[in-house]
């Protein structure tokens, strides 16, 4: 494809400079600690995905082929492994997300780097997924939270359009042909309506999946020369994609970019769509004025902000995984049934007569003072009438928005304590363990860290 000889060089041509040039060296020794953690945060979920009943839904696009992942019953295709390891990252809801976006930049850009890895070190993985995040979560960022409120996901579309830079990096691309691959992931990335999550729906946890699928087949179109045109990103007689995604532009060049959309990912302590996660720490305070028996509770009320109201809906009458996990009221419910909530709330049987018991007696309500803080905070206060006449109040100021180079590496502003270093190890042996010997868990923790600079 000839350059474009107008009066700038156009977006993805700037955003494929960008990725080609970025070397690890680049990124400061707290971001080069951040992206080994990142994946080993991930690779974690996805093997505690792998032993779930609703990991089958994974595989229900799978072909065969020579990629082995971990959790993968036999050898898949590049492109069916991808949209695999994306799913069973994301099964628990407990993958990481970009606060400053509202999107989950792992289960794109993770899957479609591993899936085309093929025996290159794990420098190169690791530099290719700081590619990735920076891309996708510029983007997030310069449309956040524009694009959510107008209606779409934005991991999907700005995951394929960061996939398709990290894949560059990795399989050092020319610069034309990663031009073209960016043109034509911004072209074809899925469009995942926000409807489809706030309905719960099952077919939901492919979707960052199909956007590394969307990287792999935009990367192969380029190298046959496909494009769909170097300034598809660019406003012109038509808006371009940037216009498209409500994106307000980027606020520096990208000339400058050096990994700082690191900084703003945060690393999941529970199991819980992002927007039910404040009201469950609210009851983390509750429950530290002393036990607290579900019967005794009269009536609940949760004020937090609009969107989060969004996921209110009550779980189907399956109770399937998905509508469970991305229920605030569930989560809630299900929280102050059993006085605790982790993974073994997950493990408990879907259909509780105890939980759902408790649906009709927790009551939503928006707080004006609180929406105004969103998206920098996610605010939640629940308030427990008791028989008796007493009350429970908790607070939680989650700062999901504000970044920070050195850790901790899950949102301030909560009653949990966040996660440092440490508890992101503890987090992934745990989850790794749930699939793995100990042994190979340990292997696997370390393979991830065999980078110059960082020890185990």
């Amino acid at each position: 494809m000839p350059a474009d000889h107008g009066s700038h060089p156009s977006i993805a041509r700037r955003l494929a400079s960008f990725a080609l040039g970025l070397r690890r060296d680049d990124l400061s020794p707290a971001r080069q600690e951040k992206v080994s953690l990142i994946l080993a945060d991930f690779l974690g979920c996805m093997l505690a995905g792998s032993v779930l009943p609703e990991a089958s839904t994974a595989f229900v696009l799978a072909q065969p082929g020579p990629v082995r992942i971990p959790g993968a019953p036999a050898g898949l295709s590049a492109e069916s492994a991808a949209i695999a390891m994306g799913a069973l990252g994301s099964l628990l809801q407990l993958h990481d997300g970009f606060g400053n976006g509202g999107n989950h930049p792992s289960n794109s850009i993770i899957p479609a780097v591993w899936c085309m890895r093929e025996g290159r070190s794990m420098e190169a993985v690791h530099t290719a997924i700081a590619v990735g995040y920076e891309v996708a979560n510029r983007l997030a960022a310069s449309a956040h939270p524009a694009l959510t409120l107008a209606g779409l996901a934005p991991t999907s579309c700005t995951g394929a359009i960061g996939a398709a830079a990290a894949l560059g990096r990795l399989l050092e691309l020319d610069e034309a042909t990663l031009v073209r691959a960016l043109s034509n992931a911004a072209f074809s990335f899925p469009a995942a309506a926000l409807r489809g999550l706030t309905g719960h729906g099952s077919a939901v946890p492919l979707h960052g999946g199909l956007a590394a699928r969307c990287a792999l087949e935009a990367v192969r179109m380029a190298q046959a020369g496909l494009c769909a045109g170097e300034r598809i990103f660019d406003d012109g007689d038509d808006p371009g994609v940037l216009a498209v995604l409500h994106s307000r532009g980027f606020d520096c060049p990208p000339e400058t970019w050096r990994g700082e959309m690191l900084d703003g990912v945060y690393f999941k302590a529970i199991p819980a769509c992002r927007h039910a996660q404040p009201a469950i720490d609210a009851i983390e305070a509750i429950w530290r004025e002393g036990p607290l028996a579900a019967e005794d509770i009269v009536r609940v009320d949760l004020h937090t902000y609009p969107v989060a109201l969004r996921f209110g809906k009550v779980p189907n009458a399956r109770h399937e995984l998905y509508d469970r996990l991305m229920s605030v009221v569930w989560a809630v419910a299900s929280a102050l049934r059993h006085g605790r909530y982790d993974l073994s709330n997950v493990r408990a049987p879907a259909i509780d007569p105890a939980v759902c018991a408790l649906y009709d007696k927790i009551h939503l309500h928006v707080d004006e003072g609180y929406s105004a803080l969103y998206p920098r905070f996610l605010p939640a206060r629940v308030e427990l009438t008791l028989s008796g006449g007493q009350r429970r109040t908790g607070l939680c100021m989650m700062e999901y928005g504000t970044p920070s180079e050195h850790g901790p590496y899950s949102p301030l502003g909560t009653n949990v304590p966040p996660l440092g270093r440490e508890g992101v190890k503890r987090k992934f042996l745990g989850l790794a363990q749930a699939a793995l010997e100990a042994a190979e868990a340990d292997a696997l923790w370390s393979e991830v860290r065999a980078v110059r600079g960082l020890s185990n």
